[in-house]
């Protein structure tokens, strides 16, 4: 295996671990839901649920490339148009 394709094989593993951090959170936000927790429980599992997200999608955009970074922008662009203007 050379170089490179070990570079690359560690990048993925963090994007794994990402991911697997962004289900966990989004699984103890369900559990939470579910068993009726406060407000400030609440407010920290919805926030850990979305920070692993967006730190997940922007792990897989470094990984990939400014493409993808771009294309994601464009999709926000687009979100963002279409719901000032509804």
């Amino acid at each position: 295996m050379t170089t490179n394709n070990t570079t690359k094989n560690r990048k993925w593993h963090w994007v794994a671990l990402a991911g697997a951090a962004c289900v966990l959170s989004w699984i103890a936000l369900g559990i939470g839901i579910a068993m009726d927790v406060g407000f400030g429980a609440m407010v920290v599992l919805a926030t850990l649920a979305a920070v692993t997200t967006e730190g997940t999608f922007w792990l897989a955009a470094l990984v990939l490339g400014v493409s993808t970074y771009q294309a994601r922008r464009q999709i926000w662009e687009a979100l963002r148009k279409r719901l000032t203007t509804g």
